[in-house]
């Protein structure tokens, strides 16, 4: 399976269970630097998979 094939429904429920799951793995004083890092880590997937590799 690929994350691909998963329903708008499903993407947000494994994005809700990852978010949970890994809150209960660090500190309270991280959280908020770990989710502004994946913020910019999924701004620039949105950015790289934007660019075209012909150049135009």
């Amino acid at each position: 399976m690929n994350i691909t094939d998963l329903s708008g429904s499903e993407l947000v429920l494994l994005a809700s269970v990852f978010a949970i799951a890994f809150s209960s793995m660090v500190k309270e004083e991280e959280l908020d630097v770990w989710g502004n890092f994946f913020s910019a880590f999924g701004s620039n997937l949105s950015i790289i998979s934007g660019v075209d590799p012909n150049g135009n």
